[in-house]
């Protein structure tokens, strides 16, 4: 017996879903499967090393390791905690006609970019060379779970929105949004946000290490 296809307006709902582990679980699965599309594409007809050096995380973060754990750490933790709250949680506050928080939408397309540039093996400190094809090694990746941080902080925040794109006809305004939970004072909000927090701070210092190892 065939299974149905999931319509959009049935994915609308689980990434809607007052459970945080649905919204995260459906979330992370369009994220991942975007990341593996893309780095498939990227291994298999994209030029290596394409985006390296095209990031503004370069000018940020630098191109040689720091001298001690602590301070590659930092740097890197500085890099990646406002990119987690500027944009996949602050996006949140805006819904999108379909009711879609807007920092769902990063959560897929980041997750896409880093796809290319780990099929490309566009690292500014690269641990391998050539490029890179899809596999289960990237579970053994730092960058696998900043990914998942990333998107555990959109989904956790999902009910944060005060404005929401309507169309009345035929044309596309912006409104208040009264959402009808708990917003910022939700437990399971800052249960979310604290778990991200906690895994892209474990991530960012098994990078740092690895930084240092090469």
């Amino acid at each position: 017996m065939r299974s149905k296809p999931i319509r959009f307006g049935q994915l609308v709902e689980l990434l809607l879903n007052d459970r945080l582990v649905v919204r995260f679980a459906v979330l992370f699965t369009l994220a991942a499967a975007a990341f593996l599309i893309c780095q498939a594409i990227a291994y298999l007809w994209l030029p290596q090393g394409l985006l390296r050096g095209a990031s503004i995380g370069v000018v940020v973060a630098g191109n040689e390791a720091a001298g001690s754990f602590m301070i590659e750490w930092a740097r890197i933790i500085a890099w990646n905690l406002p990119i987690l709250i500027l944009v996949f949680v602050a996006p949140n506050l805006l819904r999108l006609a379909s009711g879609i928080p807007l920092g769902y939408l990063p959560a897929i397309t980041m997750t896409a970019y880093m796809g290319i540039i780990t099929g490309t093996n566009s690292f500014t400190m690269a641990a391998e060379v050539g490029k890179i094809a899809p596999s289960l090694e990237w579970l053994a990746n730092p960058g696998f779970y900043e990914i998942a941080a990333f998107v555990l902080a959109a989904a956790a925040t999902y009910e944060i929105a005060r404005w929401r794109v309507v169309t009345v006809g035929g044309k596309e305004s912006i409104v208040r949004f009264h959402p009808i939970h708990g917003g910022w004072h939700s437990r399971q909000l800052w249960l979310g946000l604290m778990g991200a927090a906690a895994v892209l701070l474990a991530a960012n210092a098994w990078e740092a290490q690895r930084i240092l190892e090469l």
